[in-house]
C-alpha cells in the first residue's frame, strides 16, 4: 500500500455537495414524504455520529463446502443509492454469496470491498444482514424490540431521547407505527403478520444506520401486495438515504423486477448475468432466446435458467463473454496485460452531480509524485500515483488529497479528503465526497474504531432489562401460578401439621425430597426448553456483532434470577407453615437451601441446552441425570452398592437433601422414639425417649457437614455456569 499526498486543483461545483453523516437524513422537499418528514429532530444524531455511502464491489468469489463448489468466479457491484437484485432458481447459490459479502461466510477465492478496502471484521460492523427467518423475542411488542436494539447497538455518546427519535423515525420509515404495541408473536401467540415481521426485520438491522444492507428473500411468504409495498419502501429507502442496498429474491413480479437498478443472475453457482436491469432481455436475446410480448421478464428468466444443461451453459458462456473491458472497467478488474487503469468515471458519483458520472475524469494523467513530500509507508516502496485533473474553473482552490493504491490487489482507488470552508458548521473536522470516501475518514479513525457499540455496562444493564421482561410472561405465566399454588396447597393438607415422631420420620423427609426434586425437574426442563428458541436470537445478534457474549450469559443470570425465586418461594411460604414452622429460623435456612437447588438444577439445563442442538437429545441427557442424581439422593435407597456409591457425590439432590435434613432436625422439636420396633440403638436401649440428630443424619450413610454441602454445591453452581458460557464460546458460536 503506497499513501502520497499532494494538492488536487478542482472547481468548487464539485464540492458543493451536502455533509452526509451517519443519522442525517437527505434535505426535507416534501413535507409528505415520510422519510424526510422526520429528518429535523435527527440533527442532533446526525452531528454525533457520521454516515459516509459505501460502494461494494466484489470479484471471483469462489466458495466450497463439503467438498463441493458451491460459487465459482461471481463478480459484481452496486454504488449507493443503487438496489441489486440477485436471483436465481433454488440451490443457485443466492444466500450463499449474501453470507459471503456479509463477512460471515469465509471464501475461498475472489476480493470483496467496501468503497475499496478489503472487507474486515471492523467494516462488517457498516453492513446488516437481515435473514430470511425472521427471529425475534415472541412475547416482546414492537417497540420493546427496537427500544432494546436500539440501546444496544447505537453509540453511549448518543443520548436515550436521541435513540428513541431514531426509533420513532424507523417505524415511521417502515409505516409500523400502528402496530408499534403489538407483541411479535409466533406460532402459539397471535402478533405481528407476515409482513409486519418483515417489516420488523428490517427495522432492527436499521436502527444502526449501515452503509450496506443485504436482504434474503424478504417478500418470500408475502402476498403480491404486501410484497411489492415492502419493496418500494426499500428502493424508496436506498435512494432517499443513499443506501447500498443487495436482496435476493426467487420469483419476483414484474413490478419488483424492475424496481432493482442491477442484476445479478446465478445458475448452479455461476454467474449468468450482470448488469443493468433494463438491459437482461435484450441480453438474452443477444443469445437466441425471444421472450414472448407482455410476459413477466423474471418468470421468462427463470424458465430459461431451470431449462436443460445445454442451455445454461450458452447463458453462462455469453455472461462471461459479455466481461469486456467496459464491464472490467466498471469492477477494477486487471486486464489481460495488466496495464490498464481503471476508468474511476464509472464508479463516481456526487450528489450534486445528479448521480452523473464525473467527466473530467475522463482526461485525467496518471503521473509520478515525489516520495520526498510523503510519508515512508510500511506496506511497499514503489512510486505513488496521483490522479492530476486540469482546473475546470477560474474560482478553483487547492484541497489535499490522498490516494491510496494496492498494487497487489489491483485496487486503484482514490479516497478523497477534501478540506471544509471555515464558516462550515462543522468546522475543524473532514467531510469526504459521497461514494468514492472512505468508509473511515482516516487510518486513525479506523484503529480508534470500538470494536462494540456500547460498553459492557451498558449491555448488562439493557440486556438484564430485556431478559427479565422476556422470561417474565414464560416463567411466572398463569398456568404456573396456578401449578404453583395447586401444589403448595396439596402439600400442606397432605403433611399438615404432621407429628416429630420415629413413625412420621419418614413423611417429614418426603417433603423434603419431594420439594428439592419438583423445583429441580422444573427449572432443569424450564431452562433447557426455552433456551433453543432463544439461542437463535442471541445468534443472530451475536452475528451482527451488538453485544458481548459475556454481558449476555451474565445479564441473563440476573435478569432471572428474581423470576426464579419467585415460585419456589411461594410453594415454600405456603406447604412449609402448614407442616409447622417451630423456628423462623429454620424457616429461611430451609427456604435457601431449597432455592440454591432450585439455580443449581437451572444452570445443568443451561449447560445442556448450550451443548445440544437436539431438543429430543437434550431431553434425553436431562432426564436421565435427573433421574440419576434422584436415585442417588439418599431417600429412595440407603443401601447403595459399594461400587456405585461414588455416583452419590455427583447428585446435587444428595448435598441439599443433606442440608435440609441438617437444619430441620436440627432447629425443631426433638423426634420422638418409637414405643416399639425403634430403628435406633439408642430407643430400643431406652436410653433416651428421643432420637439424637447425629443418628438421624447418619442413618443413610455418613453425611457431610453443613458448610461443605453449601460449598460443594456452590461448586456445582459455577462449574454447570463456566461450562455453559464456554460451549457458547468457542462451540456454539454463530455461524
Amino acid at each position: 500500500m503506497i499513501i502520497a499526498k499532494d494538492l488536487f486543483t478542482l472547481g468548487d461545483e464539485y464540492f458543493t455537495m451536502p455533509r452526509r453523516e451517519k443519522y442525517e437524513i437527505a434535505p426535507a422537499t416534501a413535507p409528505e414524504n415520510r422519510l424526510e418528514g422526520s429528518a429535523a429532530h435527527l440533527n442532533n444524531v446526525a452531528t454525533a455520529h457520521r454516515y459516509r455511502p459505501a460502494e461494494l464491489v466484489f470479484r471471483g468469489i469462489g466458495v466450497f463446502f463439503g467438498g463441493k463448489q458451491i460459487l465459482r468466479d461471481v463478480s459484481g457491484m452496486v454504488r449507493p443509492g443503487e438496489v441489486l437484485g440477485v436471483m436465481g432458481p433454488s440451490g443457485s447459490g443466492k444466500t450463499t454469496l449474501l453470507n459471503a459479502l456479509s463477512g460471515r461466510l469465509k471464501t475461498d477465492s475472489g476480493l470483496i470491498t467496501l468503497n475499496g478496502e478489503t472487507l474486515s471484521k471492523q467494516l462488517r460492523r457498516k453492513i446488516c444482514y437481515v435473514t430470511q427467518q425472521d427471529i425475534f423475542f415472541p412475547d416482546l411488542t414492537l417497540r420493546q424490540t427496537l427500544t432494546y436494539s436500539a440501546l444496544l447497538r447505537l453509540p453511549d455518546y448518543i443520548s436515550y431521547r436521541e435513540k428513541m427519535e431514531y426509533v420513532d423515525h424507523i417505524l415511521d420509515v417502515l409505516d409500523l407505527g400502528r402496530c408499534q404495541d403489538t407483541v411479535i408473536g409466533d406460532m402459539m401467540k397471535r402478533g405481528l403478520s407476515g409482513g409486519e415481521k418483515k417489516r420488523a426485520n428490517i427495522a432492527s438491522e436499521l436502527l444502526t444506520n449501515p452503509t450496506t444492507m443485504l436482504l434474503d428473500e424478504p417478500t418470500s411468504g408475502l402476498d403480491s401486495s404486501t410484497a411489492f409495498s415492502l419493496m418500494s419502501t426499500l428502493k424508496e429507502y436506498a435512494e432517499k438515504e443513499n443506501k447500498t442496498v443487495i436482496i435476493t429474491v426467487h420469483q419476483p413480479s414484474s413490478q419488483i423486477f424492475y424496481m432493482f437498478d442491477r442484476l445479478l443472475l446465478l445458475c448452479s453457482g455461476q454467474m449468468a448475468y450482470f448488469g443493468d436491469t433494463s438491459q437482461v432481455v435484450d441480453f438474452f436475446s443477444s443469445v437466441g432466446l425471444q421472450i414472448t410480448p407482455h410476459y413477466n421478464p423474471a418468470d421468462f428468466i427463470m424458465e430459461q435458467l431451470k431449462k436443460d444443461s445445454k442451455t445454461q451453459e450458452k447463458i453462462i458462456t455469453a455472461a462471461l463473454e459479455a466481461r469486456n473491458l467496459e464491464f472490467q472497467q466498471m469492477l477494477c478488474l486487471p486486464s489481460e496485460d495488466d496495464e490498464t487503469v481503471c476508468s474511476h468515471s464509472s464508479a463516481l458519483d456526487f450528489q450534486s452531480c445528479d448521480k452523473q458520472p464525473w467527466e473530467h475524469l475522463r482526461n485525467c494523467e496518471l503521473v509520478k509524485h515525489d516520495l520526498e513530500s510523503t510519508e515512508p509507508s510500511s506496506h511497499s516502496t514503489s512510486t505513488p500515483y496521483i490522479w492530476n485533473i486540469p482546473p475546470s474553473s477560474k474560482h478553483d482552490q487547492t484541497r489535499p488529497v490522498e490516494v491510496i493504491i494496492d498494487q497487489d490487489k489491483k485496487l486503484r482507488t482514490i479516497y478523497q479528503k477534501i478540506a471544509v470552508h471555515q464558516d462550515d458548521n462543522d468546522s475543524g473536522r473532514s467531510s469526504w465526497s459521497g461514494v468514492v470516501s472512505s468508509t473511515f475518514s482516516s487510518q486513525d479513525d479506523l484503529e480508534e474504531e470500538e470494536k462494540w457499540p456500547t460498553s459492557f455496562w451498558t449491555q448488562l444493564k439493557v440486556l438484564t432489562q430485556r431478559n427479565f421482561l422476556e422470561a417474565k410472561s414464560r416463567m411466572l405465566s398463569k398456568l404456573n401460578w396456578i401449578q404453583t399454588l395447586g401444589l403448595g396447597l396439596l402439600c400442606g393438607l397432605i403433611w399438615f401439621q404432621v407429628q416429630r415422631t420415629e413413625p412420621t420420620l419418614w413423611d417429614i423427609r418426603g417433603w423434603m425430597f419431594f420439594s428439592m426434586t419438583y423445583w429441580m425437574l422444573f427449572a432443569l426442563f424450564g431452562a433447557l426448553i426455552s433456551f433453543p428458541p432463544e439461542r437463535e436470537v442471541i445468534n443472530k445478534e451475536r452475528a451482527s456483532g451488538a453485544y458481548r457474549l459475556s454481558a449476555y450469559y451474565l445479564a441473563k443470570m440476573i435478569g432471572e434470577l428474581p423470576l426464579t425465586l419467585t415460585l419456589p418461594t411461594v410453594f415454600h411460604f405456603i406447604s412449609y407453615p402448614m407442616l409447622g414452622i417451630y423456628s423462623s429460623q429454620t424457616f429461611l435456612c430451609l427456604w435457601g437451601f431449597l432455592i440454591l437447588n432450585t439455580i443449581v438444577a437451572q444452570s445443568v439445563g443451561l449447560f445442556i441446552g448450550a451443548s445440544c442442538t437436539d431438543l429430543q437429545v437434550s431431553v434425553t441427557i436431562s432426564a436421565l441425570y435427573s433421574l440419576s442424581t434422584m436415585l442417588f439422593g439418599g431417600y429412595y435407597s440407603s443401601s447403595i452398592p459399594p461400587w456405585l456409591q461414588w455416583l452419590q457425590y455427583l447428585s446435587i439432590v444428595h448435598y441439599a437433601y443433606q442440608n435440609m435434613q441438617i437444619v430441620e432436625f436440627s432447629g425443631g422439636p426433638p423426634i420422638r422414639c418409637a414405643s416399639t420396633n425403634s430403628q435406633f440403638e439408642v430407643c430400643r436401649s431406652g436410653s433416651s425417649v428421643f432420637i439424637p440428630i447425629e443418628d438421624i443424619i447418619n442413618q443413610q450413610g455418613q453425611a457431610f457437614p453443613l458448610w461443605a454441602n453449601t460449598f460443594i454445591l456452590v461448586i456445582f453452581l459455577a462449574v454447570f455456569r463456566i461450562m455453559g458460557y464456554l460451549v457458547l464460546r468457542f462451540i456454539r458460536k454463530p455461524k
